[in-house]
């Protein structure tokens, strides 16, 4: 496997549950569930963070 597939695969996964964090947002009530909501744009930030990290090592590659 080369280094590029690697790279694509782990961007797709963290895509993938990017989505699923605000799609996850989307569906809670804003007042019920703020610290679960909270927690979960705190992960959707750590995918963000993630991805960018992806897309740097992307370029040398």
């Amino acid at each position: 496997m080369l280094p590029q597939d690697i790279i694509w695969r782990i961007t797709e996964r963290l895509t993938e549950l990017q989505a699923l964090c605000e799609e996850s947002i989307a569906q809670l009530h804003p007042k019920k569930n703020q610290d679960l909501i909270s927690s979960i744009e705190e992960c959707e930030r750590l995918c963000r963070t993630q991805l960018n990290v992806m897309n740097r090592i992307a370029k040398r590659y």
